[in-house]
């Protein structure tokens, strides 16, 4: 009788109940938001950014300083404020001003007197807060302050992608020690990533022409091109007579231009980012700073009584990286022909010639830069070969005899850009390679005792693992369809990352390194490379990819593996490559069966893609 009599209230309390409810989604409904704002013409409605969900949030915002007071919300949550407009950086004749956020948000952009076009300062990239955003789409919104009303000003679209998956294994719960590197990879690239710019890593936090193009051709233009391509368009610099030229990276040993003159690898960077997106646009300017790179090259540092390009090695800028006799003379240096660099400016021809019949130039400079890349390749074959070590050299000296210690990345370029199977054959055999990996160059040079009292860094390019060169080791060695060599690249990678827990620029023989040099953009994107380009096998053509990959039975003993969300022109790829070996049983695209391991560019959509090896 008790529960009769409580009836009625209950009852009233679960209609008020539901009627609150009701209420609660009207108002909702007709509560003004930003997607109702979208069709408000006075609305500004900013171009979107594109983003991976790996990388730290930044953006910049071109205001005018008449506005006043601002309000800046993420997904409806309050991130910033500015209390007046007129106080913001002054840009476009003092009448707009920048706003910074995150990554954007840097206070000490750096000076280091290297001339690099983009640098947050030394021990700022460590320090920097972020946010890190869940794939879907967000919105940043911009509202003014007028007394005690906000005002919508301007909208900011985000739209956050996951990266590519790898699943090397039919275990959900479980990731095997390849797939917690790549993943570290992904992640210590983002973390590489402000204001939309790379920058090298920990203890160099700048933009680096060499570090950006290596980068991108090794994995960066797959997975970020729009980073890529705002990164290669800022590592110019400007000449006397107005052209833009490939920035030259600077180094305190040696100086910079023309005792360095790997400034060229930019052509690298930009063709693989073509390949990419096929953006004519870009390809026009990266072709015509490429054009007047070689120009000046030519007219500095080009050798005309050896046929080869005057100049230190790419990226081995430093004391210990050369004999004794060269210490902090960037001049001697510079009278010097390394193989790596004079690589470099044959792919410079080659990939000239190559842009510029897509953009459909006359023939004769495509004609004079083929005949350019012929003479210097017939340069590199004819002076740079050592019988001794079967190998080309790592460079001619002042007085044109060679110095015949192997250098990875120039024996590695050779192996890729140079058809020629014997000598192939024979790289391959007399490379040294270590347990870990391939040094960057070998025999190591032996030093007075008073040149070693300089500390570790004499040690730095003395035979040392760098793990991008490791990764243009392991391309070239998934090319020549090496399994023994590309699998133990693959496995001493891992190790050496796992060792500390992140991609350094360099290791010792011992995988010891060096805390400061945590996190480097371009030791990352080796490691993808050896997944993308070699156990998947992508190679990017100018009218589409084909396929070539390499699965090593010892590495992954799952008879399927998968990589996932592949973004290409307007495709999304899902590789799934079945049993092993290097030989293609069938190729199947949304499981329809082809000849041909081939998709062209033209394609648009999702798209399955199942490759059975044996």
């Amino acid at each position: 009788k008790s529960a009769r009599r409580h009836y009625p209230y209950i009852r009233n309390a679960l209609i008020a109940f539901f009627q609150l409810i009701i209420l609660f989604k009207v108002l909702l409904y007709f509560k003004p938001s930003w997607n109702t704002i979208n069709n408000n013409e006075d609305v500004i409605n900013l171009k979107s950014i594109e983003i991976l969900s790996t990388v730290p949030l930044g953006f910049a915002l071109d205001l005018p300083k008449t506005l006043g007071s601002l309000e800046i919300y993420l997904d409806s949550q309050l991130i910033s404020s500015i209390d007046d407009t007129a106080s913001l950086s002054e840009q476009h004749e003092h009448e707009h001003g920048t706003f910074n956020f995150g990554t954007c948000d840097i206070a000490d952009h750096g000076d280091d007197g290297l001339k690099h076009a983009f640098s947050l300062g030394q021990g700022v990239l460590g320090n920097m807060k972020s946010i890190l955003l869940k794939p879907g789409n967000h919105i940043i919104e911009i509202q003014q302050r007028k007394e005690t009303q906000l005002i919508p000003y301007a909208q900011l679209p985000l739209k956050v992608e996951s990266p590519p998956e790898l699943i090397l294994g039919s275990n959900p719960f479980s990731s095997s020690p390849y797939e917690n590197s790549y993943k570290l990879a992904l992640k210590e690239i983002g973390q590489n990533i402000a204001c939309n710019h790379f920058v090298a890593g920990t203890g160099w936090s700048q933009l680096w022409t060499r570090d950006t193009s290596f980068a991108a051709e090794l994995g960066a233009s797959l997975i970020h091109p729009q980073v890529v391509q705002k990164s290669l368009m800022a590592s110019v610099e400007v000449l006397e007579n107005g052209e833009n030229v490939w920035l030259q990276d600077k180094c305190g040993h040696f100086g910079g231009w023309p005792n360095l003159s790997d400034a060229i690898v930019g052509v690298r960077g930009a063709w693989s980012l073509y390949l990419v997106n096929g953006d004519k646009e870009f390809l026009s300017w990266a072709y015509n700073v490429t054009k007047n790179s070689l120009k000046r090259a030519e007219h500095d540092v080009f050798d005309k009584d050896s046929g080869l390009f005057l100049g230190c090695s790419s990226f081995m800028e430093s004391n210990s990286g050369y004999p004794e006799k060269y210490e902090n003379d960037g001049q001697l240096v510079g009278k010097t022909k390394a193989l790596s660099t004079n690589m470099l400016y044959y792919s410079g021809y080659k990939l000239v010639s190559k842009m510029g019949r897509e953009l459909g130039v006359a023939d004769e400079p495509i004609h004079a830069f083929e005949e350019k890349a012929n003479l210097l390749k017939a340069s590199i074959r004819s002076r740079l070969w050592s019988s001794f070590r079967n190998n080309y050299a790592y460079f001619e000296d002042e007085m044109g005899m060679l110095v015949d210690n192997t250098e990875g990345l120039g024996t590695s370029l050779a192996l890729l850009d140079f058809d020629d199977d014997e000598r192939n054959n024979m790289m391959l055999k007399s490379t040294h390679t270590t347990e870990y990996g391939i040094t960057c160059l070998w025999p190591r040079f032996k030093y007075s005792p008073s040149f070693m009292e300089w500390r570790n860094p004499r040690h730095y390019h003395n035979g040392r693992l760098w793990p991008f060169v490791q990764g243009y080791w392991a391309m070239a060695a998934a090319q020549h369809k090496q399994v023994e060599l590309f699998s133990d690249a693959l496995r001493g990678l891992t190790t050496l990352s796992q060792a500390g827990g992140t991609f350094a620029e360099y290791y010792e023989l011992n995988t010891t390194f060096l805390e400061e040099r945590r996190s480097q953009l371009w030791s990352a994107t080796g490691y993808l490379s050896m997944f993308y380009h070699g156990v998947f096998g992508i190679r990017l053509e100018v009218d589409g990819i084909r396929f070539a990959p390499m699965k090593p039975k010892d590495l992954f003993p799952s008879q399927t593996i998968h990589l996932k969300e592949i973004q290409y022109r307007g495709m999304i790829l899902n590789i799934h490559l079945h049993g092993h070996g290097t030989t293609i049983e069938s190729f199947e695209l949304n499981h329809y069966r082809q000849s041909d391991a081939f998709i062209k560019s033209d394609k648009i959509g999702v798209f399955d893609v199942d490759i059975s090896l044996k």
